[in-house]
């Protein structure tokens, strides 16, 4: 149980002294890992994660995740192995296939099938592995291994993690049916469940860490209430499926929250959570209890 890690989220940093803020404040309050996203209109998530390397010397550096179309294994293996240099071997690289179809095409990216894209980010990542265990390939690494977390949902992404993920990442959400590509919608703890079975049968016994992105964390409140304010902001969904779904975090106090990741690791085997950097400090207080009562 000790072993479990804590994980936030850059978010709606726009400056150099938000940066030096935010992680100093990740770092004060226990979090183990900084995750950048990839998305338009949001800073680079290599720059931010370099900058970060440079505040802190303990925190892990994740790329959460990667959007595969949009890079060239070339030069993402020497981004990867930069921020792996700069943090003297704390670089995680984190893979997906992107689901926003608005940011493909800002970026002249072509839009193709979900199996497609799936197939070319499994390329990707071999080819940029290959890059990296070429001895001639500069800057080189300082892991000897480079860890890989792949975050997806979907029955065609399940055999490439299953293969290659040293983290697994579930979202905790899925496609709306109905809606435009990139509207997502709570998954059920049941829908949860079968995910994680999923992934367990494909893999076959391999070991990896399982993480989940806590989309909201409330506490200090009683959790039917919070599910109701939620719902009233979000009309697709219901107070039921808020305080079902894996990933929503709603509690009463502090040490609640802290049985309630406990309850999480026992029945999905969850041993890594993410949340989004609005939370981190109401997560801070969870970490807190949590280690407390580990």
């Amino acid at each position: 149980m000790a072993d479990i890690q804590f994980g936030v989220c850059f978010w709606g940093i726009e400056s150099p002294q938000e940066i030096s803020r935010f992680v100093r404040r990740a770092d004060e309050l226990g979090y183990d890992v900084l995750a950048a996203p990839d998305h338009l209109g949001w800073l680079s998530p290599f720059a931010v994660l370099a900058a970060a390397a440079v505040l802190s010397e303990r925190l892990r550096l994740r790329t959460y995740v990667l959007n595969g179309a949009f890079w060239n294994a070339t030069l993402l293996a020497r981004e990867i192995a930069t921020l792996d240099v700069l943090s003297r071997g704390r670089a995680e690289l984190g893979l997906g296939t992107g689901y926003v179809k608005a940011e493909f095409e800002r970026a002249g990216v072509p839009w193709q099938p979900m199996r497609e894209r799936v197939t070319a980010m499994a390329n990707l990542l071999d080819a940029v592995r290959a890059h990296l265990a070429d001895a001639d390939h500069r800057p080189r690494m300082v892991q000897e291994s480079l860890p890989v977390m792949i975050g997806g949902n979907s029955d065609a992404i399940l055999p490439i993690v299953a293969q290659h993920a040293d983290i697994v990442g579930f979202p905790g959400l899925h496609q709306q049916k109905g809606a435009e590509l990139g509207r997502l919608a709570f998954s059920s703890s049941a829908q949860v469940a079968d995910r994680v079975a999923a992934v367990r049968a494909a893999a076959g016994g391999r070991a990896y860490r399982s993480d989940i992105i806590l989309q909201t964390v409330m506490i200090d409140k009683d959790p039917q209430e919070s599910a109701a304010e939620l719902a009233a902001r979000v009309p697709d969904e219901s107070p039921e499926l808020i305080l079902d779904t894996p990933a929503a975090l709603l509690a009463k106090d502090a040490a609640h929250a802290a049985a309630e990741l406990r309850r999480r690791h026992a029945e999905f085997g969850f041993d890594s959570f993410t949340v989004q950097g609005t939370k981190m400090a109401e997560f801070g207080e969870v970490i807190a209890a949590y280690r407390a009562g580990a």
